[in-house]
Formats: structure tokens, sequence, C-alpha cells
């Protein structure tokens, strides 16, 4: 059997000086920069390694980390150096207790398949942190190596090309709900609910037919929610597959959150990515940002919102829930590629009624390459008569429109559709899209700084409109959403803005006039909901 041993070894390993950070319960934790280094054999242009760290704790707990390797110099001999630095090392300050282990696998990528290494390696003991340093001799040391017995399934492309072919068909029935959570989780129209329902429904088939497969997979940023969490144990204490994927930030010792740790408890793995250097990062805001759970493997809820509404049930929000296989297949790419690294490439049709694009995924628009932030520019110059953004945050985010050699950005891509006729509206968070200190809550007009490239719509006197809470400087907006045309929905995690480009994202865009009439009259609501300035 091939392992990825045969490609990629294990060279070295490192622990940098403890320092303290704050995590967000506000205690001083101790953190330590660290990483792996590997040889990996040049077989091709096409290739990855990641790296799941395995970090087990007093209660009996293990935390689980992923975090992808890169390319950083040569051995010779056709062996290239690639390392991660982006460990999340927290060996001591914790809700499940000290580390009692520290281990790693990691897997590669060769030929479109992704290749288990043989055995899961010693990173550290508790002792290498008190002492301040690692060897590597147990790289070697077979009493210090276990049998990685974790599977990696390899996901066959034709299954997703298929079914994106079957979800654009033109038979193909309307199988996509809008939700809108309106700051009201008390709704019942709120998603939450929704979530509920489709975790009832999962254990409840999984109750009528004991022996078939059950799973729920969620791929969240943040999922810091007490009722969720409660719902999914349950789930898993009733044989469904329960599974969730966040950021590193939000699943560490970072948010030393009971409900996460309720899950883990419960035998729930929890995973979180890394997309920047843990020691570092306050300088880096990219992320694991996506926001789906897949049901079984026919329902998907996409959206805009985390899983914290009992943090903030203030926020505006939109989702979308999809009842269809093919969908589900599409998203299960996503997750695929969250999980192992292994991204399917597809052939895509921009101006098909239903496109869903991961911020690092592969899609072919014929001869070309194309991205999500291509769709995005692609949309606004595309458009005919009428563009309505609703977003969180919005800067220069640099695409190529489809048929297009060019690049452009967002913004001076709205302001190009203005001038040739197009209505172009534009909805911000007040508070995120200024910059400079904050004042006291009920301080309103202290005079803010607009950021500089929303400057550039000020400039070209563009219809911005900024919102607040009523009595406060804060606002409730995090949508992404655009509708062009009143028939083209964009929406999903991606904030139009640059760290984007550097974190896993999920963006749709829905051709349906009937999803577009809901989204525009959340738009209006949000306008006569909130005080509203305008440049």
């Amino acid at each position: 059997m091939v392992s990825a041993e045969e490609f990629a070894q294990p060279s070295y390993k490192w622990i940098g000086e403890r320092h303290f950070v704050e995590n967000l319960q506000g205690w001083n934790i101790s953190l330590f920069p660290g990483g792996i280094g590997f040889s990996f054999f040049n077989y091709s242009d096409e290739k990855a390694l990641r790296v799941e760290l395995s970090v087990g704790r007093e209660d009996g707990v293990t935390e689980y980390y992923l975090s992808d390797a890169y390319y950083c110099g040569e051995w010779g001999g056709g062996w290239h150096k690639w390392q991660t630095h982006r460990l999340p090392l927290f060996p001591y300050e914790g809700l499940h207790g000290l580390m009692t282990s520290m281990t790693f696998a990691y897997s590669i990528l060769k030929d479109s398949v992704i290749i288990p290494s043989r055995y899961r390696y010693r990173f550290a003991t508790l002792d290498d942190f008190y002492r301040g340093w690692l060897s590597t001799d147990d790289f070697h040391d077979p009493a210090i190596k276990a049998e990685n017995v974790e599977p990696i399934e390899t996901a066959d492309a034709s299954l997703f090309q298929a079914a994106y072919e079957r979800l654009n068909a033109p038979e193909t029935d309307r199988f996509i709900t809008p939700l809108f959570t309106r700051g009201d989780t008390g709704s019942p129209g709120h998603p939450i609910h929704e979530i509920h329902r489709a975790i009832d429904r999962v254990i409840g088939r999984k109750a009528d037919e004991p022996r078939r497969g059950a799973t729920i997979r969620l791929a969240m940023f943040d999922f810091d929610s007490e009722h969720v969490a409660r719902h999914l144990a349950y789930a898993k204490e009733k044989g469904v597959e329960v599974e969730c994927i966040g950021d590193w930030g939000q699943v560490s010792s970072m948010n030393a959150s009971p409900h996460i740790a309720y899950l883990r408890r419960a035998g729930v793995k929890v995973y979180g990515i890394s997309r920047n250097d843990p020691s570092r990062h306050r300088e880096d805001i990219s992320s694991m940002h996506t926001k789906f759970i897949l049901f079984d493997d026919d329902v998907v809820h996409s959206g805009s919102y985390n899983l914290h509404f009992h943090l903030w049930g203030g926020n505006r929000e939109n989702g979308l829930v999809y009842r269809s296989k093919d969908a589900c297949l599409l998203y299960e790419a996503v997750y695929r590629a969250l999980r192992s690294g292994h991204r399917v490439a597809l052939d895509v049709d921009p101006p098909a009624r239903h496109n869903l694009y991961y911020s690092f995924g592969t899609y072919n628009a014929g001869p070309k390459t194309f991205r999500a932030q291509d769709a995005i520019v692609s949309e606004i110059e595309g458009a005919a008569h009428s563009i309505v953004v609703c977003m969180f945050d919005l800067s220069a985010l640099p695409g190529i429109a489809f048929g297009s050699g060019r690049e452009t950005d967002a913004i001076e891509a709205l302001i190009r559709a203005r001038d040739r006729g197009v209505r172009v509206r534009i909805i911000l968070n007040g508070m995120i899209t200024h910059t400079g200190p904050l004042p006291e809550p009920w301080d309103k007009a202290f005079p803010r700084p607009l950021k500089a490239c929303l400057n550039r719509l000020k400039d070209a006197w563009m219809e911005v409109s900024y919102v607040y809470y009523w009595e406060s400087i804060y606002s409730p907006l995090h949508h992404k959403f655009a509708v062009f045309d009143a028939c083209t929905v964009i929406t999903g995690s991606y904030n139009w803005y640059e760290p984007s480009l550097s974190s896993d994202e999920v963006l749709t865009v829905t051709r349906d006039e009937v999803i577009a009439a809901a989204f525009l009259e959340e738009a209006e609501l949000i306008l006569g909901s909130f005080r509203i300035e305008r440049q």
C-alpha cells in the first residue's frame, strides 16, 4: 500500500519562545510558535501537503488542527523543502486541561489522489514545552510512532461534475429557500429553527432505518451555540455521524467555549483549520470562514451567519436552504477540500442559473480558470439596469470579468456601472467601513474617517448608505449579498475584500427572480428600520 512517506518525510520541527496572548474570555494563555518541515520529492507541479496536529488533553478529549504546508526551498537531488509554521500550540491553559500528547500525521496530493502518511509521529511532550526545544530523533524511533488509522477518501471528480450539470438542467425545479434572521431569534422564520428541524430530521431517519448512514457535517467559522451543540451531541448519541470544522481561533484555547468543549466530550470530532500564523494572527485576518451545514446527502444550509445567535442575535443575516442531492454534492466537494485538502476541479458556465465557488477551488470556464472574485466582477460588469449591494465590508477586490482579459476591482467596476446608466445602491455596515478609534457607544456624532478604498465611492458621488443602530455607533449589518437586475443574487460567506482571497470562503450565484425579490425586500427593510447615514 502506498503511503505519503514514499514521497515526503518529516525532517525537522521546532517550537519558539513562550509568550502570552489574551483569549476571547480575557484569560492570559500560553502560546508557542512552532512548525514542522518536510523533505518532499518534486514529482509534479501539482502537489500539496497537509498536516493534522492532534492534541490529547487531561479530560480524555482530542483536539484536531489542520494546516497546509508550503514550498520554502531546495534540499537538492529533486527534493524540495516544505514546511508549516501555522500550528496552534497551546499546551497548558484550556477547558480540557493540560496536554497529555501532541502528535501529527500528514497527507499529500499525487495524481489527483490524497495519500495519507502510514505513521502518526510525536510532535512534542509536555516536558518539551517546559524545556523549550524539540528533538527530531523520534521521527525514526519505532517506539514512539503509531500506525495512522485515519482514512482519507479521495473525491471522484466526475460525480461532482455530473451534479453540476443536473443542477443547471432546464427541467430542474426550484429547490432553494431563502431565510433571513432579521434580528429576532424568536421569529418562526429565523434560520436557527430550520437548523434544529434539519437535525431532528436526520435523527428521525436514523431511528426509522438504524442500518442507514446518517451524517451532519458543519463547516463554519464560529459555532459557539449552546442549543446547537447540545442538539448535535444528542444526534451523535442517537447514532448520527457528526463532524465539525471551524477556524482554529474559534475552537482552540483562544476561545475557551464550554459549548465546543461539550461537543468534544460527547465524542464529536472538531477540527480547526489554520490559515494564518497563530503567534501573529492579529496581523493577518485570513481564516477558515465558510458557513454551511450538510444534513445527510440531500439538505444543505449556507449563509452569512455564524452559529452564535446568543451573542449577536440582533444581526441582520441571510441563508439559503438547498433541498437537493446535487447541491449537496457541490457543497460536499467544498467540505472535502476543507477536511483533506483535495480540491476537485469543475468545468463551469458562469452565466448558468446556479454556481457555487470555493475560494481555493479550481473552476474552468472554457480555456481559462474562473474564480469567486471573477464572478463578482462579472455580475457587476454584466448588469443592465440595477445593482443593490448589501455588505458587511467592501474594498478593492480584484477580479476578471467572464470573457474579458482585463483585471479590475469591485469598486471600480461599480463606479463604471453607474457611469453607463445602471442604478447602483450600496448598503454597508457603518462601524466597519469607518476607521480610527471608537468613541463611546452613545456618541453618534463623533467623526470617524472612511477607509481609504471607500473614499473612492464618495469621490465618485456613488449612492452609499451606512447602517447603524438608532441608539449607538454599532451596526447590525452582517450580510454579504448583492442583487443584479432584480434577477441574480450573489451571497455566501464571501466579504468583498482582499482577505477573502486567502480565506476559506463560499460564494453562490443564483439566477431566480423570486429569490432576488426576497433579497431586495431585505435591503428595503434594512433601509427603513435603522439609522442611515449617507455620504
